[in-house]
């Protein structure tokens, strides 16, 4: 499949673009039996895809991505790549795959038909399916919530920045100006994102030369990471959209039922 640049077409798989142009439509008759063509697919459905966001977070400390001086390093530690360190234990992670699993479980056979793009569901279940995601986010939300009251949440967050944070004292050698807080609490991770957010820090800008570094670094690697349990819920989505189709893929096909989309589905996964 390839990127056509007229503004007045949406492409269908930008992420596609690499495959070798399509010659483009060039008559009437073509513009006419691919505006049809499509608008008869749009009868029958769409082509989807389903993302969920913001639940997995993690993180690792990569020694050499931070550029730190290597007379503050243990002899041979100028390399070294902490594990990944996640969010949630395993348990809690565990069940949020399940439960993003079973967003998807709404499509099977008898509404949808799965391609290498997505998902083609049928027309007669959008209203369903917009629905039941609502449904699903709702749950997955009432189970965070559940879950992660209280101060669980914080408990949590703070593991996963102390194991990146004990990773960097484990690595660091006598010479290194820095110094390590005996109990990292969450108001110094706070206090430190802010001033990251402030003085628009990065990895490279920041000072190794100052005690606070480690856990500026940290701050840093772990932005990501919502630090209560409202800022973390707000950020998380289930996103789908629906896809359109160049019509120049189908300006050679005529479209009258679910299973000429499948074979020209077909075809496509074939072409790329």
């Amino acid at each position: 499949m390839s990127h056509q640049e007229s503004i007045g077409q949406l492409a269908l798989f930008p992420e596609l673009f690499r495959t070798p142009s399509l010659p483009s439509i060039s008559t009437l008759p073509e513009f006419d039996k691919a505006l049809d063509n499509l608008i008869r697919m749009s009868d029958l459905g769409a082509f989807i895809s389903i993302n969920v966001h913001g639940l997995d977070k993690s993180f690792s400390v990569h020694v050499r991505e931070l550029e730190i001086p290597p007379e503050f390093l243990q002899n041979g530690r100028g390399d070294t790549v902490s594990p990944v360190y996640y969010l949630f234990p395993a348990p809690i992670r565990h069940q949020l795959r399940k439960l993003t699993y079973e967003v998807r479980g709404f499509l099977n056979s008898k509404n949808s038909f799965k391609t290498t793009f997505g998902y083609f569901l049928y027309r007669p279940y959008f209203r369903i399916w917009k629905k039941y995601v609502d449904e699903q986010k709702s749950h997955i939300q009432r189970f965070l919530s559940d879950t992660l009251k209280g101060r669980e949440y914080g408990k949590h967050f703070l593991t996963a920045v102390n194991c990146g944070y004990q990773f960097l004292k484990d690595v660091s050698d006598e010479p290194a100006p820095w110094d390590f807080q005996r109990k990292l609490r969450l108001s110094h991770i706070q206090e430190a994102q802010k001033e990251i957010g402030s003085q628009h820090l990065t990895l490279h800008s920041l000072d190794k030369t100052v005690p606070n570094y480690p856990l500026m670094a940290i701050a840093l690697k772990t932005s990501q990471f919502p630090s209560d349990l409202k800022s973390f819920l707000k950020q998380f989505s289930i996103q789908f959209a629906f896809k359109t189709m160049h019509l120049d893929y189908l300006k050679e096909v005529d479209i009258k039922s679910i299973e000429d989309v499948k074979q020209l589905s077909d075809r496509l996964t074939d072409e790329t």
